[in-house]
């Protein structure tokens, strides 16, 4: 198929990119005049200049396209309100009603397991959870579920669509400091503090992989959850560590480490230092964010690869870029020869 690719210049839309080519698909990448485009293999991708937001550009790419994906989004819980909603749901609004009017065969929307939202304690969310993004009121939350519910008004007005929902992506290819940069945060001792809370992390090519399992025989009209391994942050936090060699930050009540954050920026209006840390990045930490990948295992084949891969994967690819310095033996024992 020729496949229109938004978003290819970003973690995920690279890796999906390079996986539909791996399968023999044609890619053209929906880019804008300033993207970097280092993530691409620009002698097998086409690039149509344009914007997710601009629907005449986004109909000229579509031309000759079978099938297009969407992967385009913001995705930061600190993101400004305003650009939030235009990206993640305008701009769903704007891609998906083209390919509705293009005639595509096929449309995958990359989604989140944020528009399921998060709970207190424990639980494993699936497809059919009810979804707590509202009472939570995270606007990237509440963004992303947005534009699912934009996508899904299309497809009952006959966009042939499949939604997938990636949790916490790590693995290599993180060019704009996006969710694998935790790991990198961590090796270098960056994070002075965590709360407890918990989350799926998965891993980018499997990520990717699952895209284009949807998009080649997941059902229309449904979402498929593309999770990872379940972890408290506990558990997340220590593993990463032990695998950088470096010791893992402090674990603080999440009353102690918001109160903290608030004297912060009080301070920071009195010319202090800004937080570091975005209220709600805090507050989305102290969830439990659990998920199961059954039904795109039981229908797509997804697959999960060991946590520990991913992270040393992440690592290795971090040392080569030169974002991180071998530090510590298990670091030097991770670079190349």
């Amino acid at each position: 198929m020729n496949v229109l690719v938004t978003g290819a210049t970003g973690l995920v839309g690279a890796a999906v990119a390079s996986e539909l080519l791996g399968r023999g698909h044609r890619v053209r990448a929906l880019v804008r005049p300033t993207s970097d485009l280092a993530g691409l293999d620009l002698t097998r991708v086409e690039v149509a200049q344009g914007d997710v937001l601009d629907r005449p550009s986004v109909e000229a790419a579509l031309a000759g396209c079978d099938a297009v994906m969407h992967v385009a989004g913001v995705a930061d819980l600190s993101g400004e309100k305003k650009q939030l909603y235009a990206v993640n749901a305008g701009g769903v609004e704007v891609v998906l009603g083209a390919a509705l009017a293009a005639g595509v065969k096929r449309a995958v929307l990359t989604s989140s397991t944020a528009v399921l939202g998060g709970a207190a304690r424990p639980r494993v969310m699936d497809e059919e959870t009810t979804s707590s993004a509202e009472t939570l009121g995270f606007d990237y939350f509440l963004s992303k579920k947005m534009g699912e519910e934009i996508a899904l008004d299309l497809t009952a007005r006959g966009l042939p669509l499949v939604v997938v929902r990636p949790s916490v992506v790590l693995g290599p290819g993180d060019l704009h400091n996006s969710s694998p940069s935790v790991v990198m945060a961590l090796a270098k001792q960056r994070l002075p503090l965590y709360v407890q809370g918990g989350g799926s992390f998965c891993d980018v090519r499997d990520v990717a992989r699952g895209h284009v399992d949807a998009l080649e025989r997941g059902r229309v009209g449904e979402a498929y959850i593309l999770g990872g391994h379940n972890l408290t942050m506990d558990a997340m936090v220590g593993r990463t560590c032990r695998m950088a060699g470096v010791k893992p930050p402090l674990r603080v009540p999440y009353r102690l480490a918001s109160a903290a954050l608030r004297v912060k920026g009080l301070l920071s209006g009195f010319g202090g230092a800004a937080p570091a840390i975005h209220p709600d990045l805090l507050r989305a930490s102290a969830l439990y964010t659990f998920v199961t990948s059954a039904k795109a295992q039981r229908e797509l084949g997804y697959t999960i690869r060991p946590f520990d891969e991913s992270v040393r994967d992440t690592l290795r690819w971090y040392l080569a870029k030169g974002k991180l310095r071998a530090t510590t033996p298990e670091l030097e024992g991770l670079q190349g020869p």
